[in-house]
């Protein structure tokens, strides 16, 4: 069993209070231990590429190894992370409050080792056309673009024009479903990103057979739907039905997913399920729910997810648009 560390939320609490999120704090929670100052690490970057296929899907693996800062001051101490990423979903309003996320995204990376940024579906609203791309992927990441990859999932909205294709040509995305590789001295992590506008046989049979693969010591899975959600659009049955019991025996780390604009978090057995919708677009309620693992935090914020990766240890940190901490657990 991972063992988790949870930071205090007195912060977030009192937030919740003043901006009428809500916050469901897991018990017992402790102190994180204060971070250990170090000098940025310089960008160096090698890559090598494969490419195989199954019936319906084309796998491209990635190994990358890099280390970036971006121009953008912060408040945070520098990180001694060994690999690093940006993950939010539901961003594509293309309007000031997405731009906001994606400034605390570049304040979060000017003092933080960040190797690609993962976006969980719905990148372009209202229907992912071709029209918007300047306005909602250009616009607010291009400085985070410049040196660092930007890996996607389809959500419903994407996948509205043209079935997602162009979204998908634009992004360079080697197909719906896909793999990526990061590797940095002895951390490696798998990322799998799938496409869960169509929870396909031939998807949940290339997910198990990779996620067969390794050894990593990091997997993480990105899709847009998410496995369980206290919010309006609830569990994802498909999912629950045929991907959860391949995350969970195969101890997947951590999933990300998106489509309730909020913060939300739930552990199950090994794995811990985050929903990151806030990126953008107006928030949903959190609500009461029912067949679900107990929800370890919940927000009504918008906010990315900071993750860092050690040997030891895979930490993920939302933050709200305002910089401030809304909750942190540590995946050892």
């Amino acid at each position: 069993m991972k063992n988790l560390r949870f930071a205090p939320l007195a912060l977030a609490l009192t937030l919740t209070l003043l901006a009428g999120c809500s916050l469901l704090p897991t018990p017992g929670a402790g102190p994180t231990p204060a971070p250990t100052t170090t000098t940025p690490l310089s960008t160096t970057s090698t890559s090598s590429t494969t490419t195989t296929s199954t019936p319906s899907t084309t796998t491209t693996s990635t190994t990358l190894t890099s280390s970036t800062t971006a121009p953008a001051p912060s408040m945070s101490p520098p990180s001694t992370s060994t690999l690093g990423l940006l993950a939010f979903g539901d961003a594509g309003s293309g309007d000031a409050t997405q731009m906001q996320v994606a400034t605390q995204m570049e304040n979060w990376a000017a003092t933080h080792r960040v190797d690609a940024l993962l976006e969980a579906g719905d990148v372009v609203y209202p229907d992912g056309a071709p029209s918007r791309f300047a306005a909602t992927i250009d616009a607010p990441y291009a400085r985070l673009r410049a040196s660092r990859p930007l890996w996607a999932a389809l959500g419903n909205h994407d996948v509205m024009w043209n079935n997602g294709n162009d979204l998908m040509a634009y992004l360079s995305m080697p197909s719906r479903s896909y793999e990526k590789i990061l590797t940095n001295n002895d951390v490696t992590m798998q990322i799998l990103v799938l496409d869960s506008n169509s929870v396909s046989v031939a998807q949940t049979e290339w997910l198990d057979s990779k996620l067969s693969s390794g050894p990593y010591r990091w997997r993480i899975v990105m899709f847009h739907h998410p496995v369980w959600s206290c919010s309006k659009h609830g569990n994802t049955q498909s999912v629950i039905s045929s991907w959860l019991p391949v995350l969970t025996s195969r101890n997947v780390d951590l999933v990300v997913t998106g489509h309730d604009h909020n913060y939300q978090r739930f552990q199950n057995a090994n794995t811990t399920f985050v929903v990151t919708g806030g990126g953008g677009m107006p928030t949903y309620a959190i609500t009461s729910c029912s067949g679900t693992p107990p929800l370890q935090a919940s927000a009504q914020r918008h906010h990315f997810l900071g993750i860092e990766a050690t040997s030891t240890a895979l930490s993920v940190t939302a933050v709200a648009r305002t910089g401030e901490t809304l909750d942190q657990v540590s995946i050892n």
